[in-house]
């Protein structure tokens, strides 16, 4: 079986097939957030890698990753293997805030639920739970 053709898009079809404008890729490249974009003529060429990429750089952003933080990270992902340790470290530096960030809405959920359980007890005995009116 051949190997599949890479993928040659243009930033409109990039913006398609990633659900992104192109105004927020066009910005995504400002801030240093895309890897090098090669040309053809006057437009710019995306590949598999930058509709992963751009995958990528929304989980990081969605969870909490700062437009420095994922800066830094393309910045070091770019180097390769001379920046692996730091690369790596970065990362569980951020899965450590992401992973309090849980503990924090997992918190949250229990009292949620415990109020919910609070108002169906009044709704369902038609008085406030605890003896009170």
């Amino acid at each position: 079986m051949a190997a599949a053709k890479p993928l040659r898009l243009r930033i409109g079809e990039l913006a398609e097939r990633t659900g992104h404008s192109v105004h927020t890729i066009r910005w995504y490249e400002a801030q240093g957030l895309l890897p090098t974009v090669p040309r053809q003529g006057a437009h710019r060429v995306y590949s598999n890698r930058h509709v992963e990429w751009l995958e990528l750089m929304n989980r990081l952003r969605q969870s909490g990753m700062s437009v420095a933080e994922l800066r830094n990270y393309t910045a070091l992902a770019q180097r390769g293997g001379a920046a692996l340790e730091q690369t790596r470290a970065l990362l569980i530096a951020h899965k450590a805030q992401v992973e309090s960030r849980i503990a924090e809405w997992q918190r949250a959920r229990r009292l949620i639920d415990e109020k919910i359980a609070f108002y169906t007890e009044w709704l369902e005995a038609g008085r406030r739970p605890g003896g009170r009116t």
